[in-house]
């Protein structure tokens, strides 16, 4: 994972920066984003080809100024709790983030041949179930999004009188006004 970001870099700039040092060393990455602002949130997963490949960016980069976008960030770099471009695209694929505008989705590469380090193709979704739960849990969460989606998540009650929280339903009136 590399973190501390500058959040105006887009994933296609964060791919260059990585390449300068390691290019077409990657197989996977996801720019983690902000679906209010537009901005990343200031960190990536990436998986490197090969661990060499990770020593050689790390030496490169880490604890080193990013000098963009008038950023003083530092870069710092950790292990994510998923690892291997095989898990983490597992992961990804039956997220609501594939729902997203392809900037924002994750990324992979081809990890060996000819094509090594070029995009590939992003695997479908096997678990059209996880990824529903995952879009329902995402609006739950950000309620009405830039794209126009509702979550319901503190919006006004339904006829009903039901409104959707992270939890699911509730009542929307817990603590009546009216004696």
């Amino acid at each position: 994972m590399i973190k501390n970001i500058p959040n105006k870099m887009s994933d296609q700039e964060l791919i260059k920066y990585i390449a300068q040092v390691c290019p077409r060393r990657i197989d996977f990455l996801y720019l983690r984003m902000d679906f209010r602002n537009g901005c990343n949130v200031g960190y990536a997963f990436v998986n490197f080809i090969t661990v060499a490949d990770l020593l050689t960016f790390a030496k490169a980069r880490l604890s080193k100024r990013w000098n963009m976008f008038q950023s003083e960030k530092v870069l710092h770099m950790s292990y994510a709790n998923v690892q291997g471009k095989e898990s983490l695209v597992d992961k990804f694929k039956n997220s609501s983030i594939m729902d997203e505008r392809e900037a924002w989705r994750p990324k992979i590469f081809y990890s060996s041949g000819p094509k090594e380090g070029l995009p590939e193709e992003f695997p479908a979704p096997t678990h059209i179930g996880r990824k529903e739960r995952s879009s329902f849990n995402r609006g739950a969460l950000f309620g009405t999004n830039v794209h126009g989606r509702n979550g319901n998540f503190n919006s006004q009650p339904d006829p009903n009188g039901q409104c959707f929280g992270r939890r699911g339903p509730r009542r929307a009136n817990r603590y009546p006004t009216d004696a």
